[in-house]
């Protein structure tokens, strides 16, 4: 399995925390479990100093920034800054979207997440249609502003309870405003809302077209839901995300549960459900399953579902984790290991191999200097992807 560990899982304190201590947080969850090698971070919350720093930490500590999300979202009852019918306001919101999109070069991200979740209320049909088209022409020539290599990944969500905003699921929004974008533009994929629709259907659909960019578990993996969450990992393998032997394609998105606290345990807490979810869904009879469902005997499909469900997974999580390396019950050896020093041993260790790898590029140059050869800078041997990907109208 690949999850990626949001910063909002692992921040307690907003005014305080940064991308290092997101970076450190990650590094350890990785190290009890072996299955999150991504950390996804948030601006301007995950404040961000020196992004050649961060890089070099989050490389010393075998992780890597996968996402960045900047705030892009709408105050409550509001609709979207980036498509506000006033210019002031949506030129403003635009250029705070090019910074983030610089930062998230400098550092290396593979996407740029843009979480565009609507709270206002419906506007009507012509209004509506007029977000959308500019909220097209937006993520397009942000697109186009970007290398192939940073994908750009919406994350539409509608909270208007009115059916009216129901016609179709948000997924499919988010679809039509990738494909309008074009190559390089995917959706991240939240199966929360589509339990009592088709999750299996919308997951074939977006790999097909090469537009999932990853699936997001946040309100799945509340302590109150084991049962969505392990329906939404049989929708996982059946949509070839989850396939028994195989590295999964894209990442699971782990973010913070609604009314959970935010921490390392709570991350450890998260990380062991999906597993547990996922090591359950492997075990599901699929054969008996699928004769069930060819024969419309919806009891025996669901008597199925049920034993694959109530089947204790411990000992193959506990054979999976021997084989990975890692503790079987992370949350214990975190208690016991480092619950207090972690950060600061984490940060220590990269501020001095980032001053040893300083000093041999100094001693580097003394060398050549001596023998009358031009020797490489202190800058030489890295790419700044913000030099080679300057973005156009970035102010």
């Amino acid at each position: 399995m690949r999850l990626e560990i949001s910063s909002t899982l692992l921040r307690r304190s907003a005014d305080r925390f940064t991308g290092h201590d997101a970076v450190a947080d990650t590094a350890l969850v990785h190290r009890l479990t072996s299955i999150t090698p991504e950390v996804g971070l948030e601006l301007p919350t995950d404040r961000i100093e020196n992004p050649d720093e961060l890089v070099a930490h989050a490389a010393d500590a075998e992780v890597r920034i996968g996402a960045v999300l900047p705030d892009v979202s709408a105050r409550s009852g509001r609709p979207f800054p980036l498509c506000h019918p006033d210019p002031d306001l949506s030129a403003r919101a635009l250029q705070a979207l090019h910074r983030a999109a610089q930062v998230a070069l400098d550092v290396r991200a593979r996407r740029l997440v843009l979480r565009l979740h609507d709270t206002a209320p419906y506007p009507g049909q012509t209004e509506a249609r007029r977000r959308l088209h500019q909220l097209a022409d937006v993520l397009t020539g942000l697109r186009r502003q970007l290398p192939a290599e940073l994908a750009v990944v919406v994350d539409y969500a509608q909270a208007d309870p009115h059916p009216v905003r129901r016609a179709r699921p948000d997924w499919h929004t988010a679809l039509t405003l990738a494909t309008a974008a074009g190559p390089g533009t995917k959706v991240l994929l939240d199966p929360a809302p589509l339990l009592d629709e088709d999750p299996e259907l919308s997951i074939t659909t977006l790999r097909a077209g090469d537009r999932l960019a990853g699936v997001l578990m946040g309100r799945l993996v509340a302590i109150d839901r084991p049962f969505a969450l392990f329906l939404a990992m049989i929708d996982a393998a059946e949509g070839g995300v989850l396939v028994r032997g195989r590295r999964c394609p894209v990442p699971f998105v782990v973010s913070l549960p609604p009314g959970q606290a935010p921490g390392i345990e709570a991350a450890l807490r998260a990380v062991g459900a999906v597993q547990e979810a996922a090591a359950k869904a492997m075990l599901l009879d699929r054969s008996a399953w699928r004769a069930a469902q060819a024969s419309g005997d919806a009891e025996a499909a669901t008597d199925v579902l049920l034993t694959a469900y109530e089947t204790d997974a411990t000992p193959l999580l506990t054979a999976v984790r021997a084989a990975l390396g890692v503790p079987a019950d992370a949350i214990a050896s975190y208690r016991e290991l480092c619950r207090d020093t972690h950060r600061a041993v984490e940060r220590q260790r990269s501020l001095l191999r980032a001053a040893l790898r300083q000093g041999d590029l100094e001693a580097e140059a003394r060398t050549a200097g001596s023998v009358g050869r031009v020797g490489p800078g202190p800058g030489a041997g890295r790419v700044v992807a913000a030099g080679r990907w300057a973005l156009r109208g970035v102010s």
